[in-house]
């Protein structure tokens, strides 16, 4: 009986806990869409320019410096994380040197994105010489999420059973073939969903790359060395220095479509590694 009991509470306990997170959640986005999404789904906002001091100015400059600073830290990111996700997972031994690189990988991993923003700034926007630009941005952003990248293609290659291994080895395959044509297509579900996740959390960042890309642009980036402004700086600097009358409008509405772009993309990335999961789950049956 007293286990019973103690059962129930713990569920009540347990199912409160999870109302009140959810809440909280739909609450915040309530919010934010209800302020701004009026004003965000004007093509007028989305595909204008800023107007400094006067009001109607729109946010495509930021836009589009968002995805290219997006597009180019996962340029980045992706060969040098899978490379070396595969290294640590398939040929490192465990020892010191391999603990070492974890330990500081997962370091790196829980660092905050302000400090990278400060290295960026320093070794890119002065020591190179770039100055403000989607270049230092973009490798900025790059160093920040490597680490999370890295240990995810790792967790999931390493999720990927060790029968694969054995049978592709045992009918004659080389160990790099085994890599390359089954534990990373088994494993490609659990990377993809990784990536589009990052994906979402460099379009949200704003601390590493108001010092290395800049906070705002009224002309798209047409070079690696022009000034850029993702949409999360910019929605900052408008609320804190910009002097349009309607900064609260323009804060609102890029914060909306700003939610609604990583909403999509969390949603898409889910999307993305329940199909390759399907796929993987139907090939092992058709085996």
């Amino acid at each position: 009986m007293r286990a019973k009991r103690a059962d129930r509470i713990a569920t009540v306990v347990f199912w409160i806990i999870g109302l009140v997170s959810i809440s909280i959640l739909l609450f915040i986005t309530g919010v934010i869409l209800w302020n701004g999404l009026g004003k965000a789904i004007q093509p007028s906002f989305i595909f204008g320019r800023p107007k400094g001091f006067k009001a109607g100015g729109g946010i495509w400059p930021m836009i589009v410096s968002s995805f290219y600073i997006t597009g180019l830290a996962l340029f980045v990111i992706m060969p040098i994380s899978i490379l070396s996700a595969i290294y640590l997972a398939e040929y490192a031994k465990d020892g010191r040197f391999t603990r070492f690189v974890k330990f500081c990988v997962d370091s790196l991993a829980s660092m905050p994105s302000i400090v990278f923003g400060l290295f960026g700034m320093t070794v890119f926007v002065i020591l190179f010489g770039w100055g403000y630009s989607l270049i230092a941005g973009s490798l900025t952003v790059a160093l920040l999420n490597l680490p999370t990248v890295m240990r995810s293609a790792e967790e999931s290659l390493r999720s990927v059973p060790v029968t694969y291994r054995e049978a592709s080895l045992s009918l004659g395959a080389s160990r790099w073939k085994t890599i390359r044509k089954v534990v990373l297509p088994s494993a490609t579900p659990g990377i993809l969903t990784g990536t589009m996740l990052t994906v979402g959390r460099i379009l949200g960042e704003s601390a590493a790359l108001v010092y290395t890309a800049g906070l705002v642009s009224r002309h798209v980036p047409d070079s690696l060395f022009d000034s850029a402004a993702p949409l999360a700086g910019y929605i900052w600097y408008v609320q804190t220095e910009a002097g349009a009358p309607d900064y609260r409008a323009i804060v609102d509405g890029s914060a909306a479509l700003l939610l609604v772009m990583v909403l999509v993309i969390n949603f898409g990335a889910r999307r993305i590694g329940n199909y390759y999961q399907k796929r993987t789950l139907a090939g092992e049956k058709r085996v």
